[in-house]
C-alpha cells in the first residue's frame, strides 16, 4: 500500500506544470519560421530550461508548455511579441528566436 501511495504521488508530480505565462507573455505569439510575417524583425535569442525529470521523466507536453511559457515571458519583458523555437528540446532545454512583428 505504501508503494502504491508513493507511486501515485510521483506520477502526479511528473504530470504537473509549474511555470505560468505572465499576463504580458500571453500576448506573445508562438509561431514557426514559415509563419513569420515580412514585417518581423529578429531582436535576439532566448535559452530557457526547466526540470524534465523528477525521479521519472516528466510528460513531454508539459515540458514543452513550460519552455514556451518561459520564452514568452522573457520576450514580453524585452518588448518582443513573437517567438520561434530554433532547437529541439534536449534535457529540458530549448532555444528560441525573439521577434518584434507588430509596429509600435
Amino acid at each position: 500500500m505504501k508503494i502504491l501511495s508513493i507511486s501515485i504521488v510521483m506520477l502526479t508530480l511528473c504530470s504537473c506544470t509549474w511555470v505560468d505565462t505572465s499576463e504580458e507573455g500571453a500576448n506573445v505569439r508562438v509561431v514557426t519560421e514559415d509563419e513569420l510575417g515580412s514585417s518581423c524583425v529578429r531582436t535576439g535569442t532566448s535559452h530557457v530550461e526547466v526540470v524534465d525529470r523528477i525521479i521519472l521523466q516528466r510528460a513531454a507536453s508539459n515540458v514543452m508548455l513550460e519552455l514556451q511559457a518561459l520564452a514568452r515571458n522573457q520576450a514580453a519583458e524585452r518588448g518582443d511579441d513573437t517567438i520561434v523555437a530554433t532547437s529541439p528540446i534536449v534535457d529540458g532545454e530549448r532555444d528560441y528566436a525573439l521577434y518584434k512583428c507588430i509596429p509600435d
